[in-house]
């Protein structure tokens, strides 16, 4: 099956940005690959309208994190809120693009958050995201736009967390699968020279495992990739999950959830993994016939 796919050739980059912290690593994050891929760059500050119609509503009423003093919210000043975080975002972008050199696009654009995030990705080759919002008391989950990205969308995500940073060691969730494949293959293309990479695999029956493992000791033998069998199962996959959760470098290839097992691990423990995933949902085919 190896030689059917091939690694996701990334060619346009679209981040998603808004004032977090998780935000501004995921800007980071993006502007290192579209360096590394020689992709074009799309950052977009969305104006939610959902949020500003909340507000017309006059029931709408915040409470000061420091004094406890509730005030009502207005359109007028979520409208001022929103153009001093785009300045301040657009300036960031455009910093980090020119420091580096690469070509990047800002735009401010208005409407449902998820609805224009699903949209504008439609153009790209991956999406970029933080991990969480703006909510101080979120730190650690998944935000509402994160969930409904993973759920609804079809291109493939990276999801960044707070002061994290793309680099090694670099993981494969592995599953004998065209995503699988593709996910094994594109964490190679990140790899740099002498690094290894871990490759979870499930523990199954003795031969359909030791079959999994001789393909792709025979593929990595070939790519010349230095590689390091991670078994799990049900039960080991959250404490190898524990082993490295104080990691702040890192990549974590995860194909997007086939099998049923695939499914509830990511789901329970997708939140926990500290360092940027990379949810891999496009399988790219191979031009070249397979031989086998």
């Amino acid at each position: 099956m190896s030689e059917q796919y091939k690694p996701i050739c990334i060619k346009r980059i679209l981040v998603s940005l808004d004032s977090s912290r998780h935000s501004f690593s995921a800007l980071k994050a993006a502007v290192e690959l579209a360096r590394h891929y020689n992709a074009e760059l799309k950052g977009v500050f969305i104006q939610d309208t959902a949020l500003l119609n909340l507000a017309e509503t006059e029931l709408l009423y915040e409470v000061g994190e420091y004094t406890a003093i509730s005030r009502r919210i207005s359109v007028e000043g979520i409208t001022q809120g929103m153009a001093v975080q785009s300045r301040w975002i657009a300036r960031a972008f455009q910093k980090l693009t020119t420091q580096t050199g690469i070509h990047g696009d800002f735009l401010v654009l208005h409407g449902n958050v998820d609805e224009i995030i699903d949209k504008e990705s439609e153009k790209c080759d991956l999406l970029v995201l933080g991990k969480s919002g703006t909510h101080p008391m979120r730190k650690g989950r998944l935000g509402s736009t994160a969930k409904a990205i993973i759920k609804h969308g079809e291109k493939s995500i990276l999801l960044v967390e707070e002061d994290t940073n793309l680099g090694y060691p670099i993981f494969v969730l592995f599953s004998d699968s065209p995503l699988g494949w593709t996910s094994l293959k594109t964490a190679n293309k990140l790899l740099a020279s002498g690094e290894e990479l871990t490759i979870l695999i499930e523990d199954i029956g003795k031969e359909e495992f030791t079959n999994q493992k001789n393909e792709i000791r025979a593929w990595a033998k070939e790519e010349n990739v230095n590689i390091l069998f991670q078994p799990f199962t049900s039960d080991s996959f959250g404490r190898f999950i524990l082993k490295i959760k104080n990691l702040r470098t890192g990549l974590f290839f995860i194909p997007y959830m086939l099998k049923p097992l695939y499914k509830e691990l990511v789901e329970k423990y997708l939140k926990e993994i500290p360092f940027p995933i990379f949810i891999v949902r496009q399988i790219i085919q191979s031009d070249e016939p397979n031989l086998k």
